[in-house]
């Protein structure tokens, strides 16, 4: 590394510090991994279950019937309509690509978090007639 330096601090006159000290990250050695932060193994079941909102509602609850609600199903429903998904047993268009991006324990969080939600009223949901 000695080597590199000389020549940067050489020019340090021409180019001014600031130009050389961002010369030396240039060649300075990458950030031990081990050093840096690790992310959370499992995110909390509500924190996935944003990603559901945009078709099945927030926290699962759907005032139409165009998709499933998710507030209120069983645990094991949840969990085994997504392995299947996953699995490619049960048809979809962006359910099976939805549901590879999670492990079993990620499905089985948020499958724990959709059951504990209240659904939304039989008479409250809008059908197709009625809108």
């Amino acid at each position: 590394m000695q080597a590199l330096v000389l020549p940067i601090v050489g020019h340090c006159k021409r180019l001014g510090w600031v130009a050389a000290v961002a010369s030396l990250a240039l060649v300075a050695p990458a950030p031990n991994a081990a050093n840096l932060p690790k992310a959370p193994e499992i995110e909390r079941g509500d924190t996935m279950a944003h990603t559901c909102a945009a078709c099945h509602g927030t926290n699962g609850v759907l005032g139409d019937e165009a998709f499933k609600p998710l507030a209120g199903m069983p645990v094991e429903q949840f969990v085994k309509a997504m392995i299947d998904f996953r699995e490619g047993k049960r048809p979809a268009t962006l359910m099976q690509h939805v549901a590879r991006g999670f492990s079993d324990a990620e499905i089985r969080r948020m499958a724990e978090f959709f059951a504990a939600q209240t659904p939304l009223p039989v008479d409250k949901i809008v059908t197709g007639e009625a809108r």
